[in-house]
């Protein structure tokens, strides 16, 4: 039996790395592998100075969108991120699993967390925030079919939490990231990665999972309320916060015990639904 592959970093991978060297023409860096305990992927830089993201889904159960998303996002212009220039893809019948290696410019400046939180304010410098806001701004004027954040999904979460007297009708939307936390931004000088999520979701989403990001340093969170206060203010971007604040409320219904930030998010939601209804 194949042990899981949710870490890479506890799994002899020795004949996947020779297969992603064999098969994009670059030696990796093995010994300074970067690894997610979270999703299931791993980042190595290379000989020629570029960085390979891997990642694997089951044989039978590819999201189309999200393996794509890295080389769609080519075509995104006016936002810091990694330049994809080439992938492979192959069939791993012995684990049940099918790779893909995506290679892409390095990007120097790390991670602001390992997790998509902080823990305290990075100190970032008024030019990171100048260029966040305009990022984000040049992001939302791309037009694409992929979906980041879809009506349904919205609906059916925020009514599965808070009632169904709530509309919950989305007229604005806007291409998002669609995963925008810490550990998919960069600094001090600003780059966007992991575009795995990015397609068009509400006005105000990637507004809103930054702030919700950012709740456990109160400062950061009003930092990002006023920044983006345009659109975290529209309806759709209430609606957005939202629904964050319902999966956290939903959370804590499933598994009866309460998250860091459970009664916190309870107090804004409270705020919201007055505004909405």
């Amino acid at each position: 039996m194949q042990p899981p592959l949710d870490d890479l970093s506890t799994v002899a991978l020795d004949d996947v790395l020779d297969s992603v060297e064999r098969r994009i023409g670059r030696q990796l860096d093995r010994k300074d592998g970067h690894f997610s305990k979270y999703n299931g992927t791993a980042g190595f830089r290379t000989d020629q100075g570029t960085w390979i993201r891997l990642a694997w889904r089951h044989i039978g159960e590819l999201d189309t969108q999200a393996w794509t998303g890295f080389e769609a996002a080519a075509a995104i212009e006016g936002v810091p991120r990694p330049e994809w220039s080439s992938a492979a893809v192959w069939t791993d019948s012995a684990r049940g699993v099918v790779w893909r290696a995506d290679e892409m410019t390095l990007v120097d400046e790390g991670a602001l967390s390992a997790t998509g939180e902080i823990a305290e304010d990075p100190g970032l410098p008024e030019q990171w925030w100048i260029d966040l806001r305009a990022a984000l701004t040049n992001l939302a004027a791309h037009s694409s079919d992929r979906v980041s954040m879809g009506q349904g999904h919205l609906t059916r979460r925020i009514h599965e939490v808070y009632g169904d007297d709530i509309d919950t009708t989305i007229t604005d939307w806007a291409c998002a990231h669609g995963d925008l936390g810490f550990a998919n931004l960069c600094g001090p000088r600003l780059s966007i990665i992991d575009w795995e999520s990015w397609g068009m979701g509400p006005v105000g989403w990637d507004a809103a999972c930054l702030w919700s990001a950012s709740l456990t340093v109160p400062s950061m969170a009003e930092r990002v309320l006023s920044l983006f206060s345009d659109v975290l203010s529209s309806r759709s971007g209430k609606l957005s916060r939202l629904l964050l604040c319902a999966n956290v409320e939903r959370a804590h219904r499933r598994t009866g015990r309460k998250a860091p930030l459970t009664d916190t998010m309870a107090g804004f939601a409270d705020s919201l639904l007055h505004e909405l209804r």
